[in-house]
């Protein structure tokens, strides 16, 4: 009892220490008659903006983007960066590159957006891979930035994050216009730097520029909006974008244009809901409209003439000459077989590191399409105190059919060094109703090595609160496993799998010969599983599930049959999984998971070997990899009770400690605060809890447990992300 009060009182501490250092954002600010007017101007913007006047509720554009990319320098770790486009071995070092898109865009801020033609002298760099989309698809006026990666500093409570500077006042004609500068309070990724040129009277903005990072990229944004009084009032005309990617000795410029053409706007009535919330019945969680371009799989264009039709704008002499140089260029490669056969093996030893470090695909005409997971990365690579170094990876073969059904078969790879364990497992499933989802699905793999109920009988007589699992001679069983399971959603949300499953166990030693060496087992399946309120559009014939603002629920239930394989093992498996995360506002969540299982049947030998609660030896992230699980419970907890009671809270916020001790810690995207426990029967309960970092380049987790030991314990986790995000 004096253990709960104690970590009640940690947990409140906890709890008051987030809070006070939020708070602490809040800083009192300067009287500065110069600031005041600021913060006042940038008020009736975000006024006018919460009026819904002039904002549209939804539009059609051309997005023409045009990129001029200079390869300032590059070294041996070129190609060893993951993504990074070739550079052919002839000096050339300038680059452009012209697309054109179709966009349609939904209030509040949903964008799709397909490439109706692409044009250039390299086939692959930033906007030709789709890395910079997000920056073309800017609403100024919404409270977040860049599909929700950064706070607006025209956000409601801007001002907790957010300096408001007046620069300037200037006329253009007889209108009045402010310039006003905004720099973030604290240093973050979320957070971005720039100005606004607001229009007197109108409270709508002329320009907008501000710059930040960008996973590898640092970037400028400058953006001309429309004239005061017409439809694209408050919609972006033209972007000018600068970017900057420096990483390990390697440094590329580059600049974007993109020039929006306008056409059947709709905007927002002042004061109401957005249409989407006022659509009632069935299709209200129907969004297709809003994805109707993402479903054409038609490959865009490459046709020069097509561009020279539908350019809005000309080319330069000297982006004309980059075009040029780059047909000489090809020319002289036909003819020179020499040069020809150095570019074949530089594109070699190229493709050979991109193989290393980057996901490589591929496509068999008439077979389907490949993705291997790279050689040597990191991203395949985690640490935890408690289980050592693993690595993991993936193939995955994927064919598509007509009337859009799928097969894909995933088979996947990994091992622990610290317990010397080979893993492997391939899934597969054949999407043959896309409509509903439904599919014939498939498993084979190894588990966890795992010990039956009558060896739990045991500790539970024994075990105390000096007593670690670790000190009882356990006897281990290797596990192999075959699942096959159809999958069907009956009605939107609502998921119902039967399936069976069959295990084989093989004791891995001599210790107790009154034991039968292997046992099987012969068990059906069901699993229900239920998302209220699921949005989701249909791709073509096929129904993509997005988000939901309820928790989804799910019940399992397997049941072991005697008698139909040798040495079977009988007993009723039971689980229940609830997960949910709750936006709190601007980049704040809370991610929430709660579990609960049971086997029944004492009288029967079997395995205790829960499905939803075990240590995953290839996971599969949560919120991320290191949320959602145990990170310091000793695996034997695991399969030392008949019964369960798991849950998990993560709170994930931009900035919260970081920004307030070690200002020049940049690169941390966000923090997070983990809550875990669990209660086992003839156990004490475990408490965990934990603080994070998310970065860019990996996720860091430092935990802290209270077990049945008297003593606490201490572990970190880290899995390596590198821009994966």
């Amino acid at each position: 009892m004096k253990k709960a009060h104690e970590i009640g009182f940690i947990l409140w501490l906890v709890l008051l220490i987030t809070f006070s250092l939020e708070a602490l954002d809040v800083s009192a600010k300067k009287h500065n008659p110069i600031d005041v007017l600021a913060d006042s101007i940038v008020r009736l913007t975000v006024g006018r903006a919460r009026d819904s006047v002039g904002l549209a509720d939804e539009y059609n554009a051309q997005l023409y983007i045009k990129g001029l990319v200079y390869v300032r320098k590059k070294n041996v770790f070129y190609h060893q960066i993951p993504g990074m486009f070739h550079v052919s071995k002839n000096g050339q070092r300038r680059f452009i590159i012209e697309t054109i898109n179709q966009v349609h865009y939904s209030s509040p801020d949903l964008f799709d957006q397909r490439t109706e033609a692409v044009l250039g002298t390299t086939n692959s760099f930033f906007e030709g891979d789709g890395r910079l989309s997000d920056l073309f698809h800017i609403t100024p006026y919404h409270h977040m930035l860049m599909q929700d990666k950064l706070i607006s500093p025209l956000s409601p409570n801007g001002d907790k994050y957010y300096i408001y500077m007046l620069d300037s006042v200037f006329y253009v004609g007889n209108i009045q216009h402010y310039k006003v500068a905004f720099k973030p309070r604290v240093v973050s990724y979320q957070l971005v730097e720039g100005y606004f040129i607001i229009t007197n009277g109108a409270w709508s903005i002329r320009e907008m520029c501000f710059e930040g990072r960008n996973e590898m990229l640092r970037f400028k944004n400058t953006m001309t909006m429309g004239r005061v009084g017409t439809e694209t009032e408050m919609l972006p005309m033209k972007y000018n974008l600068e970017v900057y990617f420096h990483f390990m000795g390697n440094r590329i410029d580059a600049t974007y244009t993109g020039l929006m053409t306008y056409h059947d706007i709709e905007l927002k009535a002042p004061l109401l809901v957005s249409k989407e919330l006022r659509r009632k019945g069935k299709e209200k969680y129907d969004l297709s409209r809003y994805y109707n371009l993402g479903s054409d799989d038609s490959a865009p264009t490459r046709d020069i003439k097509f561009f020279e039709n539908h350019r809005p704008t000309p080319l330069t002499d000297d982006e004309l000459d980059l075009y040029t140089d780059y047909i000489n260029a090809q020319l002289d490669n036909q003819l020179d077989t020499v040069r020809q056969s150095k570019e074949k093996r530089s594109r070699f030893w190229g493709n050979v590191g991109d193989a290393l470090v980057s996901r490589s695909r591929f496509y068999v005409k008439d077979v389907g399409n490949f993705r291997l997971s790279p050689l040597f990365n990191p991203q395949q690579i985690g640490y935890s105190h408690r289980n050592g170094i693993s690595y993991k990876m993936d193939l995955r073969y994927t064919r598509r059919m007509v009337h859009d059904r799928v097969i894909e078969i995933t088979p996947r790879l990994g091992y622990n060094f610290k317990h010397r364990e080979f893993y492997w497992l391939v899934r597969g499933y054949f999407d043959y109703w896309p409509e509903k989802r439904a599919s014939w699905n498939f498993e084979v793999g190894n588990g966890d090595k795992v010990y039956n109920n009558e060896v739990v009988k045991d500790i539970e007589t024994i075990i105390g609160d000096k007593v670690d699992l670790s000190d009882v001679n356990l006897e281990y069983f290797n596990h192999t496993y075959f699942k096959l399971s159809h999958s069907w959603e009956v009605f939107n949300g609502f998921t119902l799998d039967l399936g069976l499953n069959l295990h084989h166990r093989a004791a891995t030693g001599n210790r107790n010969e009154n034991y039968n060496r292997t046992y099987n087992s012969f068990a059906p399946t069901m699993r229900l599983s239920y998302t209220p309120g699921q949005y989701y559009y249909m791709d073509g014939k096929r129904k993509v599930n997005l988000h939901s603002s309820y928790p989804t629920l799910i019940f399992e239930w397997e049941k072991g049959l005697g008698g139909i394989l040798k040495n079977s093992t009988v007993y009723d498996r039971f689980e229940i999984d609830i997960q949910d995360d709750l936006p709190l506002g601007l980049q704040r969540t809370l991610f929430l998971r709660f579990g609960a299982g049971a086997f029944a049947y004492k009288d029967h030998l079997y395995f205790i070997d829960f499905e939803r609660f075990r240590r995953h030896n290839l996971p599969m992230g949560w919120s991320d990899d290191i949320g959602g699980v145990f990170q310091l419970l000793n695996n034997d907890v695991y399969n030392s009770s008949t019964r369960y009671l798991r849950f998990h809270a993560t709170y994930q916020v931009p900035f919260l400690i970081i920004p307030h001790v070690a200002k020049y810690l940049k690169y941390v995207m966000n923090e997070r605060i983990y809550f875990n426990t669990v209660f086992l029967p003839h156990q004490k309960p475990f408490y965990e809890v934990g603080y994070g970092l998310g970065t860019h380049i990996f996720d860091f987790g430092l935990f802290m447990s209270f077990a049945q030991q008297k003593k606490s314990e201490f572990g970190f986790k880290i899995t390596f992300e590198l821009f994966n995000r």
